[in-house]
């Protein structure tokens, strides 16, 4: 039962989009697996940056014909932790949803507080936390969304196996996981799932159960786990492909280049053994008229010439 529960349409589903950073990449397959389980009537992901998360819910939306609707809230300007975002990174993000998932999915540019006023209280039924990653500012978002979620609602926390500089997430999550009914996955920084609503669909609920027997967690982190590995896996290879092209233009060009200079030199070569035979005959034919006026030196009527020059030189310098 477990099995098929697990293996639904969408998991295997390959992305259709995957783009740097790659943390959230390893999580795409369950990302998949939950939309398609849960069947989420309104999906809000607070924190989209370059949207490797928020496009493989839309994904799973769109192949499982769903009747979602969809909302990504960021100001795409980054933040302590992640650093200052390129404007061409929301770009980026609005034609790609724009051009796939426009009929379902939007885009809000504002801030988490600010989107929060847009949403009724008890509407949203998947919410993705995933924003600045500080202890202070991840409770400050659960507890500011918490009255918008629904009786069915799914949290998502990114990032709760990551402790290091600020980063708190994992803080609010074990404090939240003694409290509600959760899955957590440790690969690709942590994923925590924490089913706030009580009135989850059966499937979750033999999950929950699987989960709590022995053996049942780690048969269930596995599966997720390998799955996360083979789409990290496909990417770096994606990414290897694209530098071994990239490599091998480059290596073409260093070839014309090469060949170009090959010329350049044949070009040179030639033009230098043709001032090279220049210079030979020029040579030669000094030769010859330092021969030829050996010659006329050593004649005959050249010295009996002699006194007549001398003559005529004597004449012109007296005038």
């Amino acid at each position: 039962m477990i099995n098929q529960i697990l293996l639904n349409d969408s998991v295997l589903l390959p992305p259709h989009r995957v783009s740097e950073p790659d943390p959230w990449v390893g999580h795409i397959p369950f990302a998949l697996w939950i939309v398609e389980q849960t069947a989420p009537r309104l999906l809000v992901e607070l924190g989209c940056h370059s949207g490797n998360s928020y496009f493989a819910f839309c994904q799973a939306v769109q192949a499982n014909r769903l009747a979602t609707q969809c909302y990504a809230v960021d100001t795409w300007q980054g933040d302590t932790l992640t650093g200052h975002y390129e404007e061409e990174v929301y770009q980026s993000v609005l034609g790609y949803n724009t051009s796939h998932y426009g009929e379902f999915s939007r885009l809000l540019r504002q801030t988490f507080d600010q989107a929060a006023d847009h949403f009724s209280d008890g509407s949203i039924d998947l919410l993705h936390i995933d924003g600045l990653h500080t202890y202070d500012a991840v409770r400050h978002d659960f507890e500011t969304w918490l009255p918008k979620l629904s009786a069915r609602a799914v949290v998502l926390f990114h990032d709760v196996n990551v402790r290091e500089l600020d980063f708190g997430v994992w803080r609010l999550w074990e404090e939240l996981a003694a409290e509600h009914p959760h899955l957590c996955f440790d690969h690709s920084n942590g994923l925590g799932v924490l089913f706030v609503g009580k009135e989850q669909p059966e499937c979750i609920r033999l999950l929950l159960k699987e989960w709590s027997i022995p053996g049942g967690r780690v048969r269930v982190r596995r599966f997720f786990e390998r799955l996360g590995y083979s789409v990290v896996l496909e990417l770096h290879n994606t990414r290897l492909l694209q530098t071994v092209a990239a490599r091998d233009a480059y290596i073409v060009t260093l070839a014309q280049d090469a060949a170009a200079r090959d010329a350049y030199n044949t070009t040179l070569a030639q033009e230098l053994a043709a001032r090279d035979a220049h210079i030979a005959t020029l040579v030669q034919d000094v030769a010859e008229l330092d021969k030829t006026v050996r010659e006329i030196f050593a004649s005959t009527s050249w010295r009996l010439s002699a006194p007549f020059r001398t003559i005529k030189t004597l004449f012109f310098m007296r005038k």
